[in-house]
């Protein structure tokens, strides 16, 4: 029998947010969490490096996941088509978990160390899209564009979609956000 429960990670996360919603971040220790889950502060570092981490921690997930969608060597190689399908794919692994990322979110949104924590971990998983890319047959420069594209279209449709119950899914504001960039990139200033 293991010494923790199997699903401490998931005790943390859940803890953790609950104490964040209801004290604030910064007034919510690894402690607090620990006990709150139920486990040992001991249980909660051999699952995060630190507290800010577990806001991150499913992110890990994430990104293998991504990278198979575009590592695949069955799917689409027009570029396009290749960053819808991968865009996708995450959509459709967030869409299940609305709210716990709307909770996530706003939390994050209240720290500006939260909110520099969440980009840099956004841009190391840009270059490893970036390096993916290359990989898949796209020249460097193409492949550093297509990603920063898909992670900035990803980003403003996951926004939008966690701010409104009543529009489109993510998987349909993704579409809908990879069909405007060429009209975007079309666009003449009214200056």
């Amino acid at each position: 029998m293991p010494r923790w429960p199997e699903d401490s990670r998931r005790r943390l996360i859940d803890a953790a947010l609950t104490l964040f919603d209801e004290r604030g971040f910064a007034k919510s220790t690894v402690d607090d969490i620990a006990l709150r889950a139920g486990v040992t502060s001991r249980t909660f570092f051999r699952h995060f490096a630190d507290k800010d981490e577990v806001l991150f921690g499913d992110d890990d997930d994430l990104l293998p996941l991504l990278i198979a969608s575009l590592a695949d060597g069955s799917g689409p190689v027009g570029a396009e088509a290749h960053m819808r399908n991968a865009l996708l794919v995450l959509a459709a692994d967030l869409e299940p978990r609305r709210d716990s990322l709307r909770r996530r979110q706003q939390i994050i949104d209240s720290q500006i160390s939260l909110s520099g924590r969440e980009l840099a971990k956004q841009a190391l998983w840009q270059q490893t899209v970036t390096r993916t890319l290359v990989e898949r047959g796209f020249p460097t420069d193409q492949a550093d564009v297509l990603a920063a594209i898909g992670f900035a279209l990803f980003r403003r449709s996951l926004h939008a979609w966690l701010a409104d119950d009543h529009g489109p899914s993510l998987g349909e504001r993704v579409s809908d956000a990879l069909t405007r960039v060429r009209t975007v990139l079309d666009v003449t200033s009214s200056e």
